[in-house]
């Protein structure tokens, strides 16, 4: 993620959460050397036979006279490492592309970049009103392990939860079992397979 990417990561961080994170709370973050923020945007072939469908005959119906250059972010992840530990800030998914793997495919890409920077263990805190989330993160194999009682400025408490060791082979079973369920996902759906690689940056 980069300041470029913010607009898009507003309107995203506005229509998923109660209490949106600001854009100056998105810099300070991105300006940290332990804080790591990233996105997915549509892949660039798939955006460019989309775009070409949808801006025939090469003109938004806002007046726009061209197609925006960049496929747009369909999702985000932050967290930060601190010695060991990564503790997770944020995933959202935009809402018009929800319930199609996108949330697995991110965690996916945080557990893999949280293990290249040294990381063993994962935590996060999660409102107690969402299950959608709570059930992404068992999947993944969070646990429970604590509440913090009105965490958030609405008075609504947190799950504290934290992943398995991310090395231990469970893990790695669990991820790849994950990683072959959303490949299966992703070709049902038509969507090419070009690795996650090539999705998130």
């Amino acid at each position: 993620m980069t300041p470029a990417d913010l607009d898009e990561v507003m309107a995203i961080e506005r229509a998923s959460f109660p209490l949106p994170w600001s854009k100056r709370a998105f810099l300070s973050e991105l300006s940290l050397p332990y804080s790591v923020f990233r996105v997915a945007r549509l892949r660039r072939e798939e955006w460019g036979r989309v775009a070409g469908e949808v801006t025939a005959p090469r003109r938004w119906w806002s007046g726009r006279r061209s197609r925006p250059e960049r496929p747009p972010v369909l999702g985000y992840t932050g967290f930060q490492v601190i010695l060991d530990e990564g503790h997770i800030m944020t995933v959202a998914v935009h809402p018009e592309h929800r319930r199609r793997g996108l949330g697995t495919l991110l965690l996916l890409d945080l557990f893999e970049q949280a293990r290249l920077r040294g990381v063993r263990r994962l935590t996060l805190e999660v409102r107690v009103s969402n299950l959608a989330a709570q059930r992404l993160y068992q999947a993944f194999g969070f646990h429970l392990e604590g509440r913090r009682l009105r965490y958030y400025g609405d008075g609504e408490d947190a799950l504290i939860m934290w992943s398995e060791t991310l090395d231990s082979l469970e893990s790695q079973a669990r991820l790849e079992a994950l990683r072959g369920q959303l490949l299966a996902r992703l070709e049902a759906q038509g969507v090419p397979d070009s690795g996650a690689g090539d999705f998130v940056r």
